[in-house]
């Protein structure tokens, strides 16, 4: 089977939503791994730039959301893709997603199968 194993950062607060995510993106065969607030998942972006491909953060978390999760990890090299995944964003908001490249905004809920679709084709794997 072809394809490239991704390396994932899920910076979710949800715990069963997380645990979904997590379970759908280790199904497709990749590693992921979890944290709990935006400025844990900076944290852990800025320990090794290249430790991930993909970043999938939600929007409204604690200590830090995810939009100014974005803008820190924008300033990096952080070199992978960028996914926000939110129940709801405002106009203002998602114009701020999108002024700062994200690759793609999920609006919860999502079907998980759907949501291992985006990310694989936008990291550029191969079923």
């Amino acid at each position: 089977i072809g394809g490239k194993l991704l390396r994932v950062l899920c910076a979710e607060d949800d715990e069963p939503l997380a645990l979904m995510i997590k379970f759908a993106l280790e199904t497709g065969g990749h590693q992921v791994e979890r944290a709990r607030d935006g400025l844990h998942a900076l944290e852990q972006m800025l320990d090794d730039l290249d430790r991930f491909d993909v970043l999938v953060t939600d929007h409204q978390m604690p200590r830090l959301s995810g939009r100014e999760l974005v803008e820190r990890v924008r300033r990096t090299a952080f070199s992978g893709k960028i996914i926000v995944h939110s129940s709801q964003l405002t106009e203002t908001d998602a114009a701020a997603y999108r002024a700062l490249a994200v690759d793609h905004i999920f609006t919860k809920p999502v079907a998980l199968g759907d949501f291992l679709d985006v990310v694989q084709r936008i990291a550029s794997v191969s079923p």
